[in-house]
């Protein structure tokens, strides 16, 4: 049947995930949502032009009916009686096979999975050949940091922080910053896990409480986390849209780029999770505008000095301020090591 083809349709995926989420029952308006949600815009579908809902719900013909869900005290549960806990099994194609190997291989697959998931996965995918391969890609554009020691830590970090988010609970924390000032027992929400493949950190996006702004934070030089039942005032849909809120600098960064030695992709490398724009000034030189997010602005600021003679910033004139202050320190640093 064409309507359930795995590879061209949809309505495959969509089919597989009301059928195992309907498994304890489910009432019509939750099943008409996750309808809407998964269908394409155009409802029409069939020989007999009916609406996907309807051949679901058996509103149709008998011959129309697709037969996969029954009601029963006004729920719907599916028809299909599966072995686990689950109707129909989770089926993986050879490409998210090969993705998935590749994947458990990967020494921060230890920070998502427990022990028991990644034995289980492995066991599973020992004997498929993965063409997912490191020696196969090079990866640019990166930072070699010093291994984390305190790597136990850094797991149990991780495992609260997820936690904090799944829960949706408000955490107290301490915290280091780069200049050695401690800021003991903040209190903050979580907002994102994010790992950056740059440094190979994760780092956690929060909603201080006690600042009232948004700050980022490496998950490695958190200590003493704790979940708390405080109340805050705010919840994470209400403090991911304050953080888009705040999101930009009042004004944008203003580079010029002299194209040599690859400057400008390694300028759209550095920057290509920031919204940006670019034009031709002429004889291999280009004007970048970047809008940022305020608490990335110390990334932002570390990726133009890695770019080197190359780039110049235009405006505004705090960050070339800070970017020549910060070159200057380093020649200092570097002279004092030569005596």
């Amino acid at each position: 049947m064409e309507l359930f083809n795995e590879v061209k349709n949809r309505y495959f995926q969509l089919v597989y995930r009301i059928i195992n989420e309907c498994a304890e029952g489910m009432v019509r308006g939750d099943l008409l949502r996750l309808i809407d949600e998964g269908e394409f815009e155009q409802k029409v579908i069939g020989k007999n032009q009916q609406s996907f809902s309807d051949m679901l719900l058996n509103k149709c013909n008998e011959d129309d009916n697709l037969g996969l869900l029954e009601e029963k005290e006004g729920l719907y549960y599916p028809v299909i009686e599966g072995s686990g806990e689950l109707p129909l099994p989770v089926r993986f194609t050879k490409l998210e096979k090969a993705w998935l190997k590749a994947m458990v291989e990967k020494p921060e697959i230890n920070m998502l999975l427990g022990p028991t998931t990644l034995e289980k996965l492995q066991k599973e995918l020992a004997d498929f050949d993965s063409p997912v391969r490191d020696e196969y890609f090079e990866i640019t554009n990166t930072l070699k940091l010093p291994d984390i020691e305190q790597q136990q830590a850094y797991r149990e970090n991780f495992k609260l922080l997820l936690q904090a988010l799944l829960q949706e609970k408000p955490i107290r924390y301490s915290n280091t910053d780069k200049a050695g000032n401690l800021h003991g027992n903040k209190l903050a929400l979580p907002i994102n896990l994010e790992y950056s493949m740059r440094d190979s950190r994760f780092r956690v996006s929060m909603y201080s409480i006690d600042d009232n702004r948004p700050v980022m934070a490496n998950v490695f030089t958190l200590t003493d986390i704790r979940i708390v039942d405080e109340e805050v005032g705010i919840n994470r849909e209400k403090a991911k849209k304050l953080l888009f809120e705040q999101k930009y600098s009042e004004e944008p960064v203003i580079l010029e780029v002299t194209d040599r030695k690859t400057a400008m992709e390694r300028c759209f490398m550095c920057f290509s999770g920031m919204e940006r724009t670019s034009r031709d000034l002429g004889n291999k030189k280009y004007e970048i505008r970047l809008n940022y997010y305020l608490f990335e602005e110390e990334n932002l600021i570390r990726n133009i000095i890695s770019l080197g003679p190359y780039v110049k910033v235009i405006s505004p004139q705090r960050i070339a301020d800070e970017i020549v202050d910060r070159v200057k320190r380093a020649i200092s640093l570097y002279s004092q090591s030569q005596n």
